[in-house]
């Protein structure tokens, strides 16, 4: 990215302020709410500014500024580095994830989240293949309104375990799986996290979290009263091992206490700050089934069963980043290390879905 492309830096302050006007159901000020989102609809259909680089320098950002940036730049969000880039003056070349047209749809702006993951499978009980998969989410700044999800298998899968029989043992092919949901409510199934997987921890939706307490006593008992009810932990953000043709044989993995729950929560990309702060608090809690890492307070580890799970979190804005899945023993045959399922999370703010 060259420097004259790059128009404005976010504080996590700012970031996390806009965000929130776009998550009407956390927005702790309706009135503010109603009024960022008339200047933010507003600066989406004016015309953009004049592309000469000699402008006037620029003066002290007001309020009005942050929205009026929302509608004119695509907001990227990468490990907690926040860049705005006007869309109508950027080379192509260094274009955002978002789309480039101004034109903006109903719904506008997704807050677009963002999961590039990768799950392992067995293929005949011989050939381990890491797999790369990709889900995107797009949650309308009303989320009532109509959101979209998309997940994609995809090509480059590679051999992690076993003895590799080019003609024989083959990856499963690429493949994708696109549907759109009212309120955030899907009619079907869907590969990742779980096609059976109801409403709660491990599908938020806009009306789940807004039952999740702010204050970081009362969340963590809310989640002890709810991991008690839960029936089983093999549920979170990761993709579990699957096995393809005989002999079929069960490597799921299981979540720590409540290590799923509060991890998909996260990852759902709908927490707002205060939110995302308790959960953070919440991991902090050796209830929860984490432990801080002795070389850095950004990762949580959890040890469970054969794998030790490590999440990464960004602790300026209390983003997950991060989660990987390595194997503790050769319990499945792997050796010690070896990644069994990793996500990566990006988070960004756009005009359309898709």
């Amino acid at each position: 990215m060259r420097d004259e492309n790059v128009r404005h830096l976010w504080s996590d302050a700012e970031l996390d302020e806009a965000l929130a006007a776009l998550h009407p159901h956390r927005s702790a000020d309706r009135t503010e709410f109603d009024r960022a989102r008339a200047s933010l609809m507003r600066a989406a259909d004016a015309e953009s500014d004049s592309a000469d680089s000699s402008s006037p320098p620029r003066k002290t950002r007001t309020g009005a500024w942050r929205w009026i940036a929302v509608a004119a730049a695509v907001i990227v969000v990468t490990g907690g580095v926040v860049v705005a880039r006007e869309i109508s003056n950027s080379s192509t070349t260094v274009a955002p994830a978002g789309p480039q047209s101004s034109t903006r749809v109903a719904g506008a702006p997704f807050t677009h989240v963002v999961n590039e993951y990768t799950g392992t499978v067995v293929v005949n009980g011989r050939t381990a293949f890491s797999v790369p998969q990709r889900v995107d989410w797009w949650i309308p700044s009303d989320p009532s309104g109509l959101w979209k999800r998309r997940w994609t298998r995809m090509a480059g899968a590679q051999p992690i375990g076993g003895v590799l029989r080019a003609v024989v043992d083959q990856p499963p092919e690429p493949a994708t799986l696109e549907e759109t949901g009212p309120g955030g409510h899907f009619a079907g199934a869907f590969p990742y996290p779980s096609p059976t997987l109801s409403t709660g921890w491990y599908r938020p939706d806009p009306t789940f979290i807004d039952s999740l307490p702010l204050e970081a006593n009362k969340l963590i008992k809310r989640i002890m009263t709810d991991m008690a009810a839960q029936g089983s932990h093999e549920y979170g953000p990761l993709a579990q091992p699957e096995t393809y043709g005989a002999p079929q044989r069960d490597m799921r993995f299981p979540y720590q206490s409540a290590t799923g729950m509060i991890l998909s929560v996260l990852a759902s990309g709908q927490a707002p700050a205060p939110l995302r702060a308790a959960l953070i608090s919440a991991m902090g809690n050796p209830d929860s089934g984490f432990h801080r890492s002795s070389a850095t307070d950004s990762e949580f580890i959890s040890v469970s069963g054969w794998v030790k799970l490590i999440a990464t979190v960004d602790r300026r804005t209390n983003q997950l980043v991060e989660v990987q899945a390595l194997a503790m023993n050769q319990a499945y045959g792997f050796q010690p290390g070896t990644r069994i399922s990793s996500a990566k999370y990006t988070y960004e703010i756009t005009n359309q879905p898709g």
